[in-house]
């Protein structure tokens, strides 16, 4: 059997990946889980663990350059989600701002979750693997629930520092 070149976690990042599919997959999911009444929580957790699962594929196919943190996560995001973010920095407290989110293009009125949470548990993923200590993650605004943006939030650190 020979390997298929075209789908391989390498050529997911060379190529533009199908993210309509994807988000839209993501929001019937959520639409699907809800009707087994499936909680907010549970479905928060699950989101969190498939990032947490891509992120540890991405990882294995990318060199980020980055030395700072701040800067990591602006080369991050563009690596994997074609992504131009601002970040800003007080202390380990990183807030990242997203005008253009691949998972949450459009609102949604029987939506609870943003999509961009697997992009939170993707991006931490990837830091811990780094050699940071994630201590927190959120999302604090998204497109999916009206806002102009979405706002992902984190605490980090270099493992074995308190701040950078």
């Amino acid at each position: 059997m020979t390997e298929n070149k075209e789908n391989t976690r390498y050529s997911l990042l060379s190529q533009k990946m199908g993210f309509n599919q994807m988000r839209n997959s993501l929001y019937w999911l959520q639409r699907y889980m809800k009707r087994f009444n499936v909680s907010q929580d549970e479905l928060e957790r699950r989101y969190l663990e498939m990032g947490k699962n891509i992120g540890a594929s991405f990882i294995k196919e990318i060199a980020p350059q980055s030395k700072e943190l701040k800067n990591l996560f602006r080369e991050l995001y563009n690596l994997t989600l074609s992504s131009k973010v601002k970040v800003l920095q007080e202390g380990n407290v990183y807030t990242i701002q997203d005008t253009k989110c691949a998972l949450c293009k459009y609102q949604y009125d029987d939506i609870d979750l943003a999509g961009c949470t697997i992009e939170i548990g993707m991006i931490s993923e990837m830091l811990e693997r780094l050699g940071y200590n994630v201590i927190d993650s959120a999302v604090i605004e998204s497109k999916t629930y009206g806002h102009k943006s979405c706002i992902h939030q984190y605490t980090a650190n270099k493992v074995g520092f308190l701040h950078e």
